[in-house]
């Protein structure tokens, strides 16, 4: 019988190999359904619903979830984590722990949710209004907004939250905020969306790729305005961006080099 399970903890390190010691490649964030594609006696080799993403967990983090109601856990309407941290308690040990920006899952019924084997108790903050700006459109106003709020977060290699975030996780995940799907890595990102023909034609929203000396994306970011970029380098930040590359006023040189800038958003 095939095998799923959906993230119960508040991140769960995704391995390239079924080793504590191996390179973390992505992180699951509460509430991601994933399907089982490998076992050993320590480790689950999963595969995600969202961008069919492959990586090792810790087998004593498998939380499941049967298989019948898999389908219907992805088609149900779910919340998205838009503030910085959210407190959610689990039921049976009654401890209270924060969940991060960016985890989404299906809403509570009064007040109590249940994943999988897991059940918590949660009380959702008050919707907000989005802000209006007469130049931007509600999906770029909401996917600024929220990828701004990583502003000063580390950079981390396979990260997704904003104690540490890569490049391209940013990029997914300010994606998602306005529902709309990505792959996870830079490189699977680019061969996605429409070119922009010229930098002068690039809006805001719009997502900038950078390549190394072998031509290889190793970088990508958020346009933000005329000449910026918000990304993720040491930490996430705001650059200056041009037909060249990004341009670090900090150090007063070009950090990464301009490959080719993509459409990806629907108004």
């Amino acid at each position: 019988m095939e095998k799923f399970g959906v993230a119960h903890l508040a991140q769960i390190a995704m391995r390239s190999e079924p080793r504590h010691s191996a390179e973390m490649c992505s992180q699951l964030l509460f509430g991601d359904p994933y399907q089982v594609i490998e076992e050993t006696e320590k480790w689950l080799k999963i595969k995600t619903f969202e961008c069919n993403y492959e990586g090792w967990i810790d087998i004593q983090l498998f939380n499941s979830i049967h298989p019948e109601d898999i389908e219907v856990y992805l088609a149900i309407e779910k919340y998205f984590v838009t503030d910085y941290l959210l407190f959610i308690r689990e039921f049976e040990s009654n401890v209270t722990f924060p969940i991060y920006m960016g985890s989404s899952f299906p809403y509570p019924s009064e007040g109590m949710l249940i994943l999988g084997n897991a059940v918590f108790m949660i009380d959702l903050p008050e919707p907000q209004n989005l802000p209006e700006h007469p130049s931007l459109s509600p999906n770029q106003i909401k996917l600024l907004r929220f990828a701004s709020g990583y502003l000063r977060s580390p950079y981390l290699w396979g990260g997704r939250t904003p104690l540490g975030i890569d490049c391209s996780g940013l990029v997914q995940l300010a994606y998602k905020a306005i529902g709309q799907s990505l792959p996870r890595d830079a490189s699977q990102q680019v061969l996605q969306g429409e070119n922009v023909d010229f930098f002068e034609q690039a809006q805001i929203g719009d997502v900038a790729f950078f390549d190394n000396e072998e031509g290889k994306i190793n970088h990508t970011g958020i346009i933000c305005g005329q000449g910026k970029i918000l990304h993720s380098s040491g930490f996430v930040r705001i650059d200056k961006l041009d037909q060249t590359g990004i341009f670090n006023t900090e150090t007063e040189k070009y950090t990464h080099k301009l490959r080719i800038i993509k459409h990806f958003m629907i108004h």
